[in-house]
């Protein structure tokens, strides 16, 4: 597995590096860390001749950039796991989701600054680009906030990975994060739950008339009944793979029950599937894997089977 991990020297990026460390399985897995300097790098020559100086500024960048990335790098040595370093000079949008394509990645890891006004912008500018237009899964990482009550923080940031929430429905990309969570996840220190949220039936059909109201019932238990044979046939996969594992069918609202679920279950990281690099995709990403991502307190992975055809 090759993970891309996106770093810039906030507490918000060290986050994202031990999300790295908790999550990547040291035998098979690549690391590449990237840091971008982002200069105006269209406007330098001009900037140049009228400003010398911003040479030096940039190459003393350079150095930091280096410095940082080397840092990175030998904390996930330190765990036995096979990393290389690179430093761009650009747009961080488009050196990451690049990068990424042409190294192959199969994730790449960045951090995300929280449930704030400040992240509500950023989701439109670095992280939201790069969750669109990647062809490859992104993992989006928060600092986990403290549980009502408690002044101290669980969960990956200190150093333990215990709970995942995977929201599947009936599709391939669903598989994709089932495939991608296997390839990440420790047996011996997660838990995962397999949810599945079944959405209401359009209104015309649910309300149903006269001697109608026996076949809906036929409707609505045939399609609880695909959701939980769906759930099943997920945790079998994962159990497989030594993982424990408990599932949960739900009705409602996608977004909303996928939220609430990992709200109340006190998920860590929540994991589900994208329709890939097509229009579609755009207009799922301004819904349910958008809300999710936009409105979740923990850390959220959006999955890709790779490159649209």
């Amino acid at each position: 597995m090759r993970i891309l991990l996106a770093v810039d020297g906030s507490k918000f990026s060290e986050a994202a590096t031990q999300t790295v460390i908790v999550q990547a399985k040291p035998k098979g897995t690549e690391v590449r860390v990237l840091h971008v300097i982002d200069i105006l790098t269209n406007q330098l020559p001009e900037m140049m001749a009228y400003y010398p100086g911003i040479e030096h500024a940039r190459d003393a960048r350079r150095k930091l950039a280096e410095t940082l990335v080397a840092k990175t790098a030998e904390l996930l040595r330190a765990k036995n796991l096979n990393v290389t370093t690179v430093v761009e000079l650009g747009s961080p949008k488009s050196k990451i989701i690049d990068t990424a394509a042409e190294w192959h990645a199969d994730l790449i890891v960045l951090g995300s600054h929280g449930r704030t006004g400040l992240d509500r912008f950023l989701l439109g500018s670095l992280p939201d680009s790069v969750l669109r237009h990647a062809y490859c899964s992104v993992e989006l990482v928060r600092i986990p906030r403290p549980a009502k009550g408690s002044k101290t923080i669980d969960g990956a940031t200190k150093g333990k990975l215990r709970r995942i929430l995977l929201a599947i429905d009936d599709s391939k990309f669903s598989e994709a994060a089932s495939r991608l969570l296997i390839e990440q996840v420790r047996p011996d220190e997660t838990e995962v739950r397999v949810l599945h949220v079944m959405e209401a039936l359009p209104f015309l059909v649910a309300r149903g008339t006269g001697g109608y109201d026996a076949a809906l019932d036929k409707v609505k238990d045939a399609r609880t009944k695909q959701g939980e044979d769906l759930v099943a046939k997920i945790a079998e996969t994962l159990r497989a793979k030594g993982l424990k594992v408990s599932t949960a069918v739900a009705k409602g609202d996608p977004k909303l029950k996928i939220l609430d679920t990992a709200e109340q279950w006190k998920a860590e990281l929540i994991v589900l599937g994208s329709l890939g690099q097509t229009g579609l995709e755009r207009f799922l990403m301004g819904s349910v894997s958008d809300a999710v991502v936009r409105h979740a307190r923990c850390s959220v992975e959006i999955a890709r089977s790779g490159p649209a055809s």
